[in-house]
This record gives C-alpha cells, structure tokens and sequence, in this order.
C-alpha cells in the first residue's frame, strides 16, 4: 500500500510539474518522495488492524453459531442427539435407503433411585446409560435421548447383529459405569431395551411405536425391586 501511494503521488506531482513547467528543488523531491510513505505507513497499520479485527470477530461469530446449532440439537445432559434432531436424522437416513434397526431403552427403577439417593446420583444413572449407550451401539450409529431416561438408536444394519447381545452389553457397561461414577455397589443400573428391523417408508413416530411394545412387554416380565 505504501509503494502504491508513493507511486502515485510522485507520478501526479512529476506530471504536474511538467506540465506546468516548474523546476522541482532539492527540498520539494525530498518531500515528494518522504510524504507518502509518512501518510500511507500509519494508514496502512490502520487498515489492517481494522482488517485483523473484523477476521478476529468473523471466526468468533461461526464459532459461537457452530456452538449454538450444537447446542440445540445436542441434550445438555449427556451430550447426545435431542429427540427433534435424531427423528431428522433418521428419517432422512431410511428416506436415502439406509438400512438398520431401532432400538428403544429407558433406565429401570429409576425413580426408586431417586427417592433413595438424590436426584444428583439420578443424573448419574441417565448419564451412565447415555455413555453405555454411545459406546456399545458405536459412532456410526445415531443414539439420542428422547425423555427423562429413554433412549433410542438407530443402529446400521452391519453393527445391529443379535439384539439380545447388545442389550446385555449395554446393560453391563451401564452398570460399570454407574459404579464408578458414584461408587455405589447396589443398586446395579440396568436398562429395559426394544428393538426392530426398519422397513423402507416407516418414520421415526412409526418406529417409536413399533419398539414401545417389545420394550414394556421387558418391563413386564422383570421381576420388581426396591433401590437399596
């Protein structure tokens, strides 16, 4: 920018003086070719610090955009899809032809372990079957929580393999980590879980209500306890 200004102003001043035919002395070809770079320096500085900061506030601005979409289609809890994102996702995914199972899971006695514990060792629990969860059903899948302490997934076709053992699988990790989180020996978590094939044309709210009953008939059949 500098060399610029200088170029110009001494090319217009040599312009002028021919011209106008005056003689140029020792003082004003000093001036001529010292003042430019006197005014474009600072102006220059100014430029790009102005430039520098306008960058700064661009990439804070995504930043805190990226942030926000994050945040709204994450849980805050357990960081894991919320129920609007995951049923936007999955339709999407069986729109395109993807195939896969569905899988529903909520955390079982859990209010006992409320009363008896806090609620604080509650959120434990939720945050232990959210990361049980995540890491059996692995990050190909979507997982999402979907209420207080339901779950669901969309499982690809290839990791779905026998439901049975991925339901013992999460239930164990749960448990590990419910352990480990509050060192609490009883009551062991554990997890109710359905599970279906995903059909072509079916949506989220058809999938819902397709596992609801394999999930309560689970429910059924367990035998009740107390949270020790």
């Amino acid at each position: 920018m500098t060399l610029i200004a200088a170029t110009i102003s001494i090319s217009v001043s040599t312009g002028i003086r021919i011209l106008i035919g005056a003689q140029a002395d020792l003082v004003t070809i000093i001036v001529r070719l010292v003042l430019p770079f006197l005014i474009a320096i600072p102006l220059g500085l100014i430029w790009f610090s102005r430039m520098e900061r306008l960058d700064h506030a661009y990439r804070d601005l995504m930043k805190r955009t990226t942030e926000l979409a994050r945040r709204a289609s994450t849980d805050p809890l357990t960081g894991l899809l919320n129920r609007r994102s995951f049923a936007e996702q999955f339709d999407l995914a069986l729109s395109h032809g993807v195939k896969g199972g569905f899988l529903i899971a909520d955390v079982d006695y859990l209010k006992p372990i409320n009363d008896r514990h806090g609620h604080l060792v509650g959120d434990e629990a939720i945050v232990s079957a959210a990361i049980a969860l995540r890491e059996v059903l692995g990050d190909s899948s979507l997982v999402a929580r979907i209420g207080g302490d339901e779950f669901c997934g969309f499982v690809p076709l290839e990791r779905s393999g026998d439901p049975e053992q991925l339901f013992v699988r999460i239930c164990k990790r749960a448990a590990r980590e419910f352990r480990e989180r509050t060192g609490l020996a009883e009551p062991e978590l554990s997890l109710s879980c359905g599970f279906a094939l995903c059909r072509q044309g079916q949506t989220f709210r058809d999938m819902i209500a397709q596992t609801d009953d394999s999930l309560y008939s689970r429910k059924r059949q367990r035998r009740p306890r107390a949270a020790a």
